[in-house]
């Protein structure tokens, strides 16, 4: 199964699909990466029937559960105030329906705004591969999500019966890390994912720390809704950035799961009293029982000698009954 992000190919459309004036039925000639030529009709899809007349396409793969006000900060205020300059491009299904390639962002934008969405509809039937090209273009405004990539990862596995990262790397000809880190990324439970604002625009670096909480809570036999419910969320931060609000999460979650580390101390025990100050021998043992020193000072080097071989012999004895 291809998918738009592991395809390498390219892709030229031909013509510059700008700021173009709203009539609809100018026509654009598009050409896909095989080089097949297709024509394209401009339409405008009204503010009123946009939720009605339009879908995502089954080869999109922008995350649409995870679209919010936040994840179209970027574009939503122009949006608001201008409506959308740049027309996004769809085909049609026998229900009549516009079948978004891209532009879902811009779509999920309109609805809030209640501002009509130009389109370029293609007008014949284009392979899949062709499609899949084209939507690795679009990413160039806001590019998938480490998860959206490794979305379907685990059923390509199951499918190529693949048992390993490597096998499916190079089915992908991808990197093996490239390929991990997308496929560690998609395994994340949507909870932990879906408490942060712009879930979905979280640095990639992200997500190996969240993977690691996942695995402690996993270890503790802590549900990943509990732990999400235990977080003191500030929901008053409204004047910090939505960066500021994702690093802060994370921060408080890594917080919360870290153990307090007791300090160590040292139980001192003297194990002879001398006339001199500066002669001594005594033992220290850590309160964890993990720890034990001797320290001797003016003592007679065969002494010392002594008790290093009965230690020594002591401690050996010790590895060969276990």
């Amino acid at each position: 199964m291809l998918r738009p992000q592991d395809k390498r190919t390219g892709f030229n459309q031909g013509n510059n699909l700008g700021k173009l004036p709203k009539n609809e039925g100018v026509k654009k000639t598009l050409t896909f990466a095989s080089g097949k030529k297709v024509s394209a009709t401009r339409i405008v899809v009204a503010a009123t029937e946009l939720k009605s007349k339009t879908a995502i396409h089954k080869l999109n793969p922008r995350r649409q559960e995870s679209l919010t006000l936040d994840s179209v900060r970027d574009i939503l205020i122009s949006i608001e105030q201008e409506g959308v300059h740049t027309e996004g491009v769809a085909t049609k299904n026998e229900q009549g329906v516009y079948e978004l390639i891209d532009s879902s962002r811009r779509r999920f934008s309109c609805l809030h705004a209640h501002k009509e969405l130009p389109l370029w509809v293609i007008e014949e039937s284009i392979d899949d591969a062709d499609l899949i090209a084209f939507i690795q273009t679009t990413q160039s405004v806001k590019r998938l999500s480490y998860r959206e990539l490794g979305v379907d990862y685990e059923t390509l596995m199951k499918e190529g019966a693949f048992t390993k990262i490597d096998e499916l790397a190079e089915y992908l000809s991808l990197g093996r890390e490239t390929c991990r880190k997308r496929y560690v990324a998609a395994s994340i439970d949507q909870v932990l994912i879906s408490v942060f604002p712009d879930c979905e625009g979280i640095p990639n670096g992200y997500y190996a720390k969240l993977a690691k909480i996942e695995k402690q809570l996993s270890k503790e036999n802590t549900s990943v809704t509990k732990f999400i419910s235990s977080l003191k969320l500030n929901d008053a931060e409204e004047e910090i950035s939505v960066e500021d609000k994702q690093k802060s999460i994370l921060n408080l979650m890594e917080t919360k799961l870290k153990k307090p580390i007791d300090k160590v101390t040292w139980n001192t025990t003297k194990l002879a009293d001398f006339d001199d100050k500066n002669t001594y021998a005594k033992v220290l043992k850590s309160n964890d029982n993990r720890g034990l020193k001797i320290e001797l000072s003016r003592l007679p080097s065969e002494l010392y000698d002594d008790i290093i071989k009965y230690v020594s012999d002591k401690v050996n004895a010790e590895l060969v009954d276990n």
